[in-house]
């Protein structure tokens, strides 16, 4: 008998070589299937109730019997839900997934499309690539629980001191849904905060969020982008803090670098209780930290995004050579908890009105480098 190719289950060389080849369409496949299993609500059903037939999961969330069995089964190879005597639950991978869902709700839902006009953007007359603000706004507020919020709260003990209800404001010039601000005031009894959003969708979310009982006395969000800062009038009296948590990047792009100056020392200009605190990505394209670890699977792809939107990354160099053209210091350099993130990439900065031409700094008992 006569045999057409080899059709051994135990493969070859270039099958081998094509698995290698394609691995990253199944990345795309995947990270496109996770973001609709926690986007859908489905994560969460079937955490909550494991081992719900095919047709109670459809019935439940209106989805197509045929179409969502297709899904499950798709999941169920990944590893990421179960089946078991006609029943599904959630799986060992897709019960992580759900813990660190925000930076799903970045790169997928909110950045899905930047990735996929990643070709066109290149052309030298092309315009920048797009993206979901909602979703960018969300998913970044969200990841900030696990690393920013715990890093910010812990600066504003140099504004504040140990003490959880000293009054203070901070005016987040960039909220996004408003969970940080939020989360900050739930830290602190005594912060009362004002959120600025320029997308309309964060808007919505922001006000949805200021609107809980534990922070709606104290919280209250307004649309506009973080040029409209100085507008906001400040309590005449106490600390005021204004809060710039990965927004600076997007005034530098869109607007220069004067106007990051600008609005720096506009609102510090006539008072000694005013401070930034500017929390940015560490732009280190060529360090070897980006090869690896959370450096590789976050940093990097995070780094391409920004090449190609309307957002600049820099070093933390000529950050502080646009804080001194403003006229502010440095008083606290500080990391995240590097349980969550050991890279290094995101420092967090509390600034002040400069008091002498120089300041000197050493590290605290934190890690943390204060004047």
């Amino acid at each position: 008998m006569t045999m057409i190719g080899d059709r051994s289950r135990d493969g070859g060389r270039t099958e081998d070589r094509l698995v290698a080849a394609i691995e990253p369409l199944r990345h795309l496949a995947l990270a496109h299937a996770v973001y609709a299993l926690l986007d859908t609500g489905l994560a969460d059903t079937l955490a909550d109730a494991p081992g719900l037939s095919l047709d109670d999961l459809a019935a439940r969330h209106s989805f197509a019997p045929d179409r969502l069995l297709g899904y499950l089964h798709y999941l169920r190879n990944e590893g990421y839900v179960v089946e078991q005597d006609g029943g599904w639950s959630l799986g060992a991978p897709g019960a992580e997934a759900a813990v660190f869902r925000p930076w799903y709700q970045l790169l997928v839902g909110g950045y899905a499309q930047t990735f996929a006009a990643l070709g066109p953007t290149l052309a030298a007359d092309a315009g920048w690539a797009g993206r979901n603000g909602g979703e960018v706004g969300a998913g970044a507020c969200g990841m900030s629980m696990f690393d920013a919020v715990p890093l910010a709260d812990r600066i504003l003990e140099t504004v504040t001191g140990p003490a959880r209800d000293t009054p203070v404001t901070v005016i987040d010039c960039g909220c996004g849904d408003g969970r940080f601000l939020a989360e900050l005031a739930r830290r602190r009894p005594g912060l009362r905060g004002v959120g600025l959003e320029p997308d309309p969708a964060g808007v919505a979310l922001a006000r949805a969020t200021a609107a809980q009982p534990d922070v709606r006395d104290r919280m209250r969000i307004q649309q506009g982008g973080a040029l409209d800062a100085p507008s906001v009038e400040p309590p005449p009296e106490g600390p005021v803090v204004y809060l710039a948590a990965f927004v600076l990047q997007e005034v530098l792009e869109q607007d220069g670098e004067d106007a990051v100056v600008e609005l720096l020392a506009t609102v510090t200009a006539d008072r000694d209780d005013v401070w930034w605190l500017v929390l940015e990505v560490d732009h280190q394209p060529d360090d070897p930290r980006l090869r690896e670890g959370l450096g590789r699977a976050f940093y990097n792809p995070y780094y391409l995004i920004h090449a190609i939107t309307e957002q600049r990354l820099m070093d933390v160099a000529a950050w502080s050579a646009l804080f001194d053209r403003a006229g502010l210091e440095c008083v606290v350099d500080a990391d995240p908890d590097p349980d969550i993130d050991s890279t290094g990439l995101l420092p967090g900065m509390l600034l002040r009105r400069a008091r002498s031409a120089a300041s000197t700094q050493s590290p605290t008992a934190d890690g943390s480098r204060q004047a």
